[in-house]
């Protein structure tokens, strides 16, 4: 029977969502500081002062652990990606820039969240999948929150779904190439570029 109490004062359950949050960030500062090559289940209790037994009450495997590191960093771009399209003036153009700025300002300002989206395009397994989770999660939420899609009719509804990827996969394309540094351009060029993108796919679909 799994242990429920207390611990000076600290629910069992809040001590191992605490333990997961520290794992998850220690896989940051790995992935950022090691590469993918020398991550390991070991390293990453060693730097996060975890025993093996602390790592596996949270996650099954090494990839469960990156899968999540992930999710975590795409969760932060989305929520920030939709307050500022929340609080952008009722105008397309504000609103798509607002968003993508918001979005590709946080793995801009954390090189360590930057690397996580590097490394689930490098085409390891478990993260190939699960960039491909996330690019359709974030087209899906696109077509629900930018009104020319939401609104268009059931008619439709199988283009915008189209259109909503199209845009993800090919911004997420881009941004990867500028931090990889394939290919230079500044915040603001980035921002600009994109958004003339997808006010061009957008208007064409509406």
């Amino acid at each position: 029977m799994a242990v429920t109490r207390a611990y000076r004062g600290v629910p069992a359950q809040q001590r191992r969502d605490e333990r997961r949050a520290r794992l998850i960030e220690t896989a940051l500062d790995c992935l950022h500081d090691e590469g993918l090559a020398g991550v390991s289940v070991r390293s990453v209790c060693a730097r996060a002062r975890l025993t093996p037994r602390y790592f596996y009450e949270s996650f099954d495997d090494l990839d469960q652990l990156l899968a999540a590191t992930v999710d975590a960093v795409s969760d932060e771009v989305a929520a920030c990606a939709l307050a500022a399209l929340d609080a952008a003036p009722d105008d397309l153009a504000r609103q798509v820039r607002a968003a993508i700025d918001a979005g590709y300002g946080v793995v801009v300002a954390d090189r360590r969240k930057a690397t996580v989206l590097l490394v689930a395009a490098s085409g390891h397994g478990a993260l190939r999948e699960r960039r491909h989770q996330v690019i359709t999660r974030f087209a899906d939420l696109v077509l629900d929150r930018l009104p020319v899609l939401s609104a268009v009719g059931v008619a439709e509804r199988k283009q915008a779904r189209a259109a909503a990827l199209f845009l993800m996969g090919g911004a997420t394309e881009v941004i990867e190439a500028v931090l990889a540094g394939r290919l230079r351009l500044s915040r603001v060029a980035l921002v600009d570029q994109l958004t003339r993108m997808w006010l061009a796919v957008l208007r064409g679909t509406a």
